[in-house]
């Protein structure tokens, strides 16, 4: 029982910063630049989609904490390091095919270029780092 509450709590953590860094860059650029959020949230987010874009990112928290579990034993380093790893290996998913999709599309714009890689690997290492130092043994 003690593994399931620090997968969960853990997986909250991870999804408030995910959430907290996705409203900084919204902030800033209003527009929605996690391409795996701005499908779901077309134009911009409203007040009303505050709750949904939190407990959509909790989600996405758990299910990060859920596979970091599993998968634990074989990434390399201290806690932090193994949660980063763990991080950045989400990123690379979360963030590679919806680019890739945009390009061959051709719906992609230059200039998010560098505020889709930033926020995400910012909002995704910093997610996978608490992961790691809330789930430690």
């Amino acid at each position: 029982m003690d593994k399931i509450l620090k997968i969960i709590l853990s997986g909250v953590v991870a999804g408030f910063i995910l959430f907290f860094v996705a409203s900084i860059s919204y902030n800033f650029t209003k527009e929605i630049t996690d391409p795996s959020l701005k499908y779901i949230f077309k134009k911009s987010i409203h007040m009303q989609w505050f709750y949904k874009l939190l407990i959509i990112n909790a989600g996405t928290g758990i299910i990060m904490a859920i596979f970091y579990a599993l998968m634990r034993s074989g990434l390399p380093g201290n806690d932090f390091i193994k949660g980063a790893t763990w991080g950045m290996v989400v990123w690379i998913f979360m963030i590679n095919q919806p680019l890739i999709t945009a390009i061959v599309i051709g719906d992609f714009a230059p200039n998010l270029l560098l505020s889709w890689l930033a926020q995400g690997f910012a909002s995704y290492v910093a997610a996978g780092a608490s992961i790691g130092l809330i789930y430690k043994d």
